[in-house]
């Protein structure tokens, strides 16, 4: 991973991140909000197309959950972010 280690990157997917990422030549938003009420996060990773697609969501009150299940999450082409991340590089964030 090129920008973060993969270390900082899993470490700010705990305190609403707003990140983007390229893999293989595309772009994605990787983004953490909590909920109107404050009891709800949601981890969410979008890839930037001319039609934005949501390729995982997961809400919980559990950050760690959260975390958890977008590390073991196929996002990229298949790929869990540990098995991918030799070809992210994170452009902001």
């Amino acid at each position: 991973m090129r920008g973060n280690s993969l270390n900082e990157f899993i470490d700010n997917l705990y305190y609403n991140p707003e990140k983007e990422i390229s893999y293989q030549g595309i772009k994605y938003i990787v983004s953490g909000f909590i909920d109107d009420a404050g009891e709800q996060y949601t981890l969410q990773a979008t890839m930037i197309l001319e039609e934005p697609k949501v390729l995982f969501t997961h809400t919980s009150k559990d950050r760690g959950e959260c975390v958890n299940a977008f590390e073991k999450a196929p996002i990229f082409n298949g790929k869990t972010i540990y098995e991918a991340e030799n070809e992210i590089e994170v452009l902001f964030g």
